[in-house]
C-alpha cells in the first residue's frame, strides 16, 4: 500500500521518468516535425555517455490536423512494434494550434511518451515521477548550488558572464552555498546530534 505525502494519498511510482527513453512533441515542434497539410518521417535515437541507448522511426501525419496521428517504429527484445498515436489539436490564445499527443492508454493530452516495458504511454499511465519530485530539501539547494556555480563561471555551455552581471551570479552562487551549509548543519544536527 503507497503512502501519504504532501496530506494526499499518492499511488506508488515505478521510477523517474529520466531513467526511460522519451518522445517528446515539444523537440518535435523546435525541429519543424509538426506540419499542418504534410505527412513527414524522422528517426529519433538517444545515448548515454556517448553510447547509442535507442532509436524509433516515426511518420507524423497532419494532412487533416483534425485526425492527425503519428506512427511509431520500433524494436524490443527484438521484436518489431508498429504503434499509432492520435495528435490532439488545442487553440493557441493568438492564433494558430499546438499539437499534443493522446496517450494510447488513458487518452490524456500530454507532451512526453515514455517507454517502460517496450510500451510508449504518459508518464501517468506508466507511474513515472521527475526525479526532482523525490528530492530531500538538501538535494534541492546541491542542485541549485552546482546550476549557479557553473552558471557564474561559463561551465554551462554558454558565454562566460561579464561585467555586473557575473557578480550578482557569483553572490547567488555564495549565497546558495551559505544555505546549503545551514541546512546541512541543521540536518546533521536533526538526526545525529552533531553540533557545527
Amino acid at each position: 500500500m503507497g503512502g501519504y505525502s504532501s496530506g494526499r494519498y499518492r499511488i506508488r511510482n515505478r521510477g523517474a521518468v529520466e531513467q526511460s527513453l522519451r518522445f517528446d512533441i515539444r523537440r518535435l515542434r523546435r525541429s519543424e516535425f509538426i506540419r499542418p497539410g504534410a505527412r513527414v518521417s524522422g528517426t529519433w535515437s538517444w545515448s548515454r555517455a556517448g553510447v547509442r541507448t535507442g532509436a524509433i522511426g516515426f511518420t507524423i501525419d497532419l494532412t487533416d490536423p483534425a485526425n492527425g496521428f503519428v506512427e511509431l517504429d520500433y524494436t524490443t527484445n527484438g521484436e518489431r512494434r508498429l504503434r499509432v498515436v492520435s495528435l490532439d489539436a488545442a487553440p493557441c490564445r493568438y492564433g494558430g494550434r499546438r499539437f499534443y499527443f493522446r496517450c494510447p492508454r488513458t487518452g490524456r493530452r500530454c507532451e512526453l511518451l515514455c517507454c517502460v516495458g517496450g510500451e510508449f504511454a504518459s508518464r501517468q499511465h506508466h507511474r513515472l515521477t521527475y526525479s526532482s519530485q523525490s528530492e530531500t530539501p538538501l538535494d534541492r539547494l546541491q542542485r541549485a548550488k552546482d546550476k549557479a556555480e557553473a552558471r557564474a563561471l561559463g561551465t554551462d555551455g554558454r558565454p562566460r558572464p561579464r561585467g555586473e552581471n557575473r557578480e550578482r551570479l557569483v553572490e547567488r552562487w555564495s549565497d546558495l552555498e551559505e544555505d546549503y551549509l545551514a541546512t546541512f548543519a541543521a540536518e546533521a544536527s536533526r538526526r545525529f546530534g552533531i553540533q557545527f
